[in-house]
């Protein structure tokens, strides 16, 4: 016997591999409550692979979140908040996100194909959460432990078009 379909995102979200994967992911959500299941390489060095939950945006946004768990499969398996000039694996991005195991981390590829970058946040874990503002061309990383205090974790200058795609990400690493 089959269940019901699993539930569909809220428009204007989609959901798409990113990169080579192993395991297609998926994405549900229920209630304001996204679950993201993804596998990929990882969101490091010139070339991306992980699930993105995302849409278009134009101009300046805060885009929030709160991690309320990523499953371990390596201590870098991670979730949070990206944003990123296109869909392509080697795309520029900024990423703030909850790592199973190394804490929290605003990891970065401020142009096309370039290399990542990483500054360190606080050593928690899930739950937590996560903000990328941006303003202009500068993308700021916070994260916070309740929702309303926001710890700035770095800052950065990006060079996107008017339109990016913001979201969840999530790799297993």
């Amino acid at each position: 016997v089959k269940g019901p379909p699993p539930p569909s995102l809220p428009a204007p979200w989609s959901s798409q591999d990113v990169g080579s994967v192993a395991l297609t992911g998926s994405a549900s959500a229920s209630n304001g409550t996204f679950t993201v299941r993804a596998s990929g390489a990882d969101i490091w060095g010139t070339i991306d692979a992980f699930r993105f939950v995302s849409q278009q945006v134009t101009g300046d946004f805060d885009l929030v979140a709160r991690v309320a768990s990523v499953e371990w499969a390596h201590h870098w398996t991670k979730a949070g908040v990206m944003v990123r000039g296109s869909l392509a694996a080697n795309a520029a991005h900024g990423f703030m996100l909850v790592s199973a195991g190394r804490g929290v981390a605003f990891q970065r590829r401020a142009a096309t194909g370039g290399e990542s970058v990483n500054t360190a946040g606080s050593a928690n874990t899930a739950p937590r959460w996560v903000k990328l503002e941006r303003r202009g061309g500068t993308l700021h990383a916070y994260e916070s432990a309740n929702g309303s205090t926001w710890t700035l974790v770095a800052s950065d200058t990006f060079v996107f078009g008017p339109s990016v795609y913001v979201g969840l990400a999530v790799t297993s690493h």
